[in-house]
């Protein structure tokens, strides 16, 4: 080997060397850049130039070294499980607030709960059947199961409020999830003509996991490695994604709360003809509390409706055994037999039946009887307030199993997230040793210049010269 191939050697060592110094820079520079992936410069020593004949030889140690290709420090099956993983936890963590608002259009246990205002009728029910002809006691039993209708009503329009602020947040996030799967898509672009071209592209990969991990979170989507750089995204067997062509979602079904569990909501690739997928992440937690949650406590909520007014009704109007103040015929108290729907038919107290016989003698009977048994609807299992809390005592189980589920699936996530980070994260300790190392490398390399430069003058200047 020459002097002067000594020196290219020296020079692709300092280049090298230099190169890798950067690289640490930038990772340290970015520690706290969100979804930034660390970076290593692949080091590679370069051969001798290889030379042909039938009696050459080669005594060349080598060209050095070539810092050419700059890697990203990622474990693709770590990648695709925090995506799995990430979406599992958002949706979870959708269905556990979807039970908690639930929880709180009950407002149980509360003064101003149903069961509550049910227990205070069922009070002014019995205190009626002591006193039948007092009109004030009548009225406290018409206010209060005005009350109690006014509360199913409250809690009916507060689930459906709820289901249209679902649909509402559920729009936005497919509009979003729409603008990423474009966005990934021209980053494909950009990554396959980078990688064609030799050009580095690292920052924009980046940037392309960051968005896949916002589609796993909101849609429960995951990525597949592709050809040239690029990635596909999948979703329930239907691919979003492929090369430089995105998919775009929408929503179909129900389009109000009146709609619900008659019409589900569904989540279709207009691509593909509208074939409904089966989402997960914030989205399908959406679904799910929009097609089976709030449309079931809801149908809970008519049974109760429903239990009230035929239970009491019922009593009201049975034939010869419901008399009201007159000593007519009773007549229903509610109209309406859904929870949305449910109101009080009678305002005049005295038309407000409460005993169980007719004139005698032709004056109104004043035993409270029928009051009495009305009252005692209460203690009945199949009644409104049994059925009522029946539902209430399901709802705080399946509360509890939801933050249970949220909590250990973000613990899963949490875990793959730090084994993940262990292998993509910037650890300053690792980068400020790989500085070290570098460094005392570039110096190595500057001391090798120096002394081929020595050996070159000695060789130039000097050979020859007898005497000096």
């Amino acid at each position: 080997m020459s002097g002067f191939s000594s020196l290219n050697l020296a020079s692709r060592a300092l280049s090298a060397q230099q190169r890798a110094l950067e690289v640490t820079g930038q990772n340290i520079a970015n520690v706290n850049t969100p979804g930034y992936t660390r970076q290593r410069v692949d080091m590679q020593s370069l051969a001798s130039t290889s030379a042909y004949g039938l009696y050459a030889k080669e005594d060349g140690l080598g060209n050095g070294v070539s810092a050419d290709k700059i890697s990203r420090i990622r474990d693709a099956f770590l990648d695709v499980r925090a995506q799995q993983e990430a979406g599992k936890a958002a949706q979870a963590s959708v269905v556990a607030s979807t039970y908690a608002g639930i929880e709180t259009s009950f407002a149980e246990p509360g003064a101003s709960g149903l069961q509550t205002l049910m227990a205070t009728a069922s009070a002014a029910w019995s205190s009626l059947s002591s006193a039948p002809t007092d009109t004030t006691r009548r009225n406290q039993v018409l206010a209060a199961s005005q009350a109690v209708a006014q509360g199913l009503g409250t809690a009916d329009a507060a689930l459906g409020a709820q289901w249209d602020n679902a649909l509402v947040n559920t729009q936005d996030v497919v509009t979003e999830a729409n603008a990423s799967l474009r966005s990934i898509a021209d980053l494909n672009a950009a990554i396959r003509k980078a990688s064609i071209n030799g050009q580095p592209a690292n920052e924009l990969r980046d940037q392309r996991d960051q968005l896949v991990r916002g589609l796993a979170e909101s849609i429960g989507a995951t990525s597949v490695d592709g050809d040239e750089g690029m990635v596909d995204v999948v979703l329930g067997g239907t691919t979003l994604i492929s090369g430089t062509r995105a998919s775009q979602l929408t929503l179909g079904g129900g389009s109000a709360s009146a709609t619900m569990g008659s019409s589900p909501v569904t989540l279709g690739v207009v691509d593909a003809g509208g074939v409904t997928i089966q989402p997960g992440g914030t989205v399908g937690g959406r679904l799910a509390a929009m097609n089976t949650l709030i449309p079931g406590f809801r149908a809970d909520l008519d049974r109760v409706a429903n239990a009230l007014a035929t239970g009491v009704n019922d009593a009201l109007t049975a034939p010869g055994a419901a008399f009201d103040q007159n000593g007519d015929p009773g007549t229903p108290l509610f109209s309406g037999t859904t929870a949305g729907t449910i109101t009080v038919a009678i305002t005049d107290p005295r038309k407000l039946a409460a005993a169980t016989a007719g004139k005698v003698g032709g004056v109104a009977s004043a035993d409270g009887k029928l009051a009495d048994a009305i009252a005692l609807l209460a203690k009945d299992p199949a009644g409104a307030e049994g059925t009522y809390r029946s539902m209430i005592t399901d709802l705080g189980v399946r509360s509890r199993t939801a933050a249970a589920t949220v909590a250990s699936a973000d613990a899963v996530s949490a875990q793959v997230e730090t084994a993940r980070q262990s292998v993509s994260a910037v650890s300053l300790d690792e980068e400020m040793t790989n500085m070290l190392m570098f460094k005392q490398s570039y110096a190595a390399a500057a001391r090798v210049v120096t002394a081929i430069d020595e050996m070159l003058d000695v060789l130039i200047n000097r050979t020859g010269l007898v005497g000096r």
